[in-house]
């Protein structure tokens, strides 16, 4: 069965959006990523394997290919790690992820299953409707850059499990949400801008 988990990657200072498949089938056991990844992509197998197990999922000793479409655009950095992580899970049937076309994951994982914050945030959240999607699901340390652009679901999470059991919906979790007026009048206090300058 291939599963597909969508993400994003940055490419100058734009997003766009990254298709995660995965087939797990019968060979020898193997875990190869295709799709121009980076070499932080390419380590991410042995942090995968780690976090799933840590999590108290069992990861699968059989032959994976993930695929990181279109094919023909660099990947990098550790972003991929929480998709890749997923699309994993749904292929051996622990995720209910019929309704996840609308969704964006991104997040490094640590050997424990928690996530750490990553790079390119605010691009992806601004391109999200460009990519037909309005949901994102990023590590909490993250979720307050997302959530200043208007018009999307910003999800915050801490660890894989919680992010699968968010999916099953065996949890509830509140958008994030910012004040972007509150934001901007705490750097109100200058007299000079550029208009001055001008």
């Amino acid at each position: 069965m291939i599963a597909k988990i969508y993400s994003s990657c940055v490419i100058g200072i734009e997003a766009c959006e990254v298709t995660v498949e995965t087939d797990i089938g019968p060979g020898l056991p193997g875990f190869s990523i295709v799709g121009l990844p980076d070499m932080a992509i390419k380590e991410s197998r042995d942090r995968i394997k780690t976090a799933i197990r840590n999590s108290n999922y069992s990861f699968p000793t059989k032959k994976i290919i993930i695929n990181l479409a279109p094919a023909d655009i660099k990947k990098e950095g550790a972003s991929f790690d929480l998709p890749i992580a997923l699309s994993v899970l749904a292929s051996e049937g622990l995720l209910n992820y019929s309704e996840l076309e609308e969704f964006i994951f991104c997040g490094e994982l640590s050997l424990d299953g928690k996530l750490k914050p990553v790079k390119g945030v605010l691009p992806m959240a601004m391109e999200l409707r460009k990519m037909n999607k309005n949901k994102l699901i990023l590590p909490k340390e993250n979720a307050k850059e997302a959530a200043i652009v208007n018009g999307i679901e910003v999800y915050p999470l801490e660890t894989l499990k919680q992010t699968v059991d968010f999916i099953n919906k065996r949890v509830e979790l509140k958008k994030e949400t910012s004040n972007i007026k509150h934001i901007f009048k705490r750097y109100s206090k200058y007299r000079l801008d550029f208009s001055d300058v001008k």
